[in-house]
């Protein structure tokens, strides 16, 4: 096989390259033939290889290269993505910060809350079988008394306090579902 049918049959089987590197290729091998100076008789298969062979290098090669500068980009886009969250966060934190402590203060208040509602009824429940113990009627009475106060205290905090609670989570799921009718 001479040169150009060499170059022919190559071209073939690079047909499924980008045209830029199939042309690079080409041009390469063409070249190549020309400075290896063969007679028109001498056989380059002898010396390349078969143009089978050959391809298959080139678009293994092209493979590589494809693969690398894709894996490149994404590192290139995910450093500057990266960069500019960054940079958004620095931006947004005079808005994000005060809004992040009202949240944590309100859920904070809310725990103690509960926590309190809930110790004021363990108080009262824990005083009630406790006034049988204490000496004298009249202290007995108080003790009973405070007992049930603060159980009744503990129960109403308790409730008021889920109330609260249930007004505010449905008020802004009712702001979300109005949002999203509005929008449909």
């Amino acid at each position: 096989m001479n040169g150009e049918q060499f170059l022919k049959e190559l071209n073939v089987k690079l047909k499924y390259l980008p045209e830029e590197d199939r042309a690079n290729a080409i041009r390469f091998y063409d070249e190549y033939i020309s400075e290896m100076e063969l007679a028109d008789d001498e056989d380059v298969v002898a010396r390349l290889g078969t143009p089978k062979e050959v391809a298959s290098d080139i678009i293994s090669q092209c493979t590589q290269k494809h693969m690398s500068n894709t894996q490149e980009q994404k590192t290139v886009r995910g450093s500057a993505k990266t960069i500019w969250l960054i940079i958004l966060g620095i931006l947004t934190l005079p808005f994000s910060l005060p809004i992040a402590i009202v949240a944590f203060t309100f859920v904070f208040v809310v725990v103690v809350m509960i926590i309190t509602a809930f110790v004021i009824a363990i108080v009262g429940a824990i005083a009630i079988p406790w006034s049988l113990f204490v000496p004298g009627i009249a202290q007995k009475i108080y003790t009973l008394g405070y007992g049930f106060m603060c159980l009744g205290m503990g129960i109403l905090f308790t409730y008021a306090t889920t109330a609260v609670l249930k007004k505010i989570f449905n008020s802004i799921t009712s702001r979300k579902r109005a949002r999203m009718v509005i929008n449909e």
